[in-house]
């Protein structure tokens, strides 16, 4: 059921910004959704295309943009990506811990 008031938000948000510019169409819009998110990019553009149905996002394309997890080295601060039964930083082989990255679901471009 997140999925479906994440597409609410993004209708919403969109809406008002291309609101913000004078215009009342949204033709596009990009998303970014991390593999570690816990969101269905299926499922938010399912809900997405019901909920914006009456709104000036109808018909508009979303596009979801997949975001894969890292790991963060503590030592070296460097971002790499995450890799299965590989959590060692590749430059200083220090052990990698969980950051942001592959976690968050985020509204990018909105065309009008």
């Amino acid at each position: 059921m997140h999925d479906y008031h994440k597409a609410k938000e993004i209708v919403d948000y969109a809406a008002k910004v291309t609101r913000s510019r004078g215009k009342n169409k949204v033709t596009k819009i990009t998303i970014h959704i991390g593999d570690s998110s816990g969101y269905s990019a299926e499922s938010v553009k399912m809900y997405f295309q019901e909920i914006s149905e009456k709104t000036i996002c109808r018909n508009a394309e979303l596009e979801s943009i997949s975001v894969k997890p890292a790991l963060k080295c503590p030592k070296c601060n460097k971002e790499f990506p995450r890799k299965l039964m590989q959590y060692n930083c590749p430059d200083c082989g220090i052990e990698g811990l969980p950051c942001k990255t592959g976690t968050e679901v985020t509204i990018g471009e909105i065309e009008n």
